[in-house]
């Protein structure tokens, strides 16, 4: 039992220190010796959990997006309205992204292809849906436009979340990301609410950029 805690343990800081160096540096300029030296094991340690850089590039994708999707989920459980809830979800994926260097989308894209479709398909399915549900609750709250369709407002979204990540990865971006998300989830809330949402939006939207509230 203790040897498997230890396991355990090991297994994740390898996983979070590889995932810091990733979003600081990006993926193609960091070996596994780099990661080795950082969190001070042996690059052996690592080739126990992990097959080569590709396994763990990709488990380091899929846990992260399955951090999101726990905030996601736990933002949907409080008692909030749907404005609050987009923006309480925006400010962790806010401060969790405030950090990353776009180099890492471009390595996703042209030398990880299996982890770029696993993100991908996390925008498309899940981000997609969770868009819907905070509309729908927001209509019957008043918050949102009637005339909106969930559907086709949530296919835009995920359509501003590409704009806001070509926009990183051009050469001439003067911009980060907490700057280019919060004009992103501004767009979006601004667009569908009613005159009572964006009372509560102009009053509230500011809380996307804060580490605490």
């Amino acid at each position: 039992m203790y040897l498997q805690r230890l396991k355990v343990e090991e297994f994740q800081k390898i996983l979070q220190g590889a995932q810091q160096m990733f979003m600081r540096i990006g993926i193609k300029s960091v070996s596994m010796d780099d990661i080795a030296r950082e969190i001070g094991v042996s690059k052996k340690t690592i080739y126990k959990h992990f097959t080569d850089k590709k396994e763990l590039v990709f488990t380091v994708l899929q846990a992260s997006l399955e951090s999101e999707k726990v905030a996601c989920n736990s933002c949907y459980s409080n008692n909030c309205n749907a404005v609050q809830k987009m923006i309480d979800i925006s400010r962790y994926i806010s401060n969790q992204h405030c950090d990353l260097n776009p180099t890492v989308i471009f390595d996703l894209q042209k030398y990880y292809p299996s982890a770029w479709i696993k993100m991908e398909e996390f925008r498309t399915e899940f981000i997609a849906n969770v868009i819907i549900q905070n509309i729908e609750i927001g209509q019957s709250e008043g918050l949102y436009r009637e005339e909106i369709t969930p559907k086709i407002a949530a296919t835009m979204y995920v359509t501003l979340m590409q704009g806001m990540m070509d926009q990183l990865l051009k050469g001439d971006n003067n911009y980060n990301f907490k700057t280019l998300h919060l004009q992103m989830v501004s767009y979006h809330l601004y667009g569908i609410c009613t005159k009572k949402g964006r009372h509560y939006l102009i009053n509230h939207v500011n809380q996307i950029t804060q580490k605490t509230l």
